[in-house]
């Protein structure tokens, strides 16, 4: 089996070996410009991809602390993908991150295993709260 490449670090700032990687998957505009600022001063090595499919290696790749993913109407094949994530990383949050929180894509979301909902702009706390949730903490 060959071994895949991770692709790393777009924001590292407080990076270190205990660093903890959270993927953005959405494209650049989907993604508020102080959100890889703010994990990044919390600690989070920050990583992004395009795509919910693209996730999938980086969780191959080793652990990860905590998937973001933009909200936005979510296609039969994502609400799998989630369901997947799900199934081979319990560990890995995957937290929903939108602008506007009566979306009701935020509950397929949960309904296939989305662990929180993040309404941006966020506190440095909720962010927290939110992406270290995959470890068996429920946000509230």
């Amino acid at each position: 089996m060959k071994a895949r490449k991770r692709p790393r670090e777009l924001t590292s700032a407080g990076a270190g070996p205990s660093s903890r990687l959270v993927v953005l998957v959405g494209e650049g505009p989907d993604w508020p410009p102080d959100m890889g600022t703010l994990l990044a001063r919390e600690g989070y090595l920050v990583d992004r991809v395009g795509q919910l499919d693209a996730a999938l290696p980086l969780l191959d790749g080793g652990p990860v602390q905590a998937l973001l993913v933009a909200a936005r109407p979510l296609a039969a094949s994502d609400l799998l993908l989630l369901r997947r994530i799900r199934e081979a990383a319990p560990g890995t949050a995957v937290v929903v991150v939108t602008r506007t929180p009566t979306d009701p894509d935020l509950k397929r979301a949960f309904e296939s295993g989305a662990t929180a909902f993040l309404s941006w702009p966020a506190s440095a706390d909720a962010l927290r709260q939110a992406v270290d949730g995959g470890r068996g903490v429920s946000p509230k």
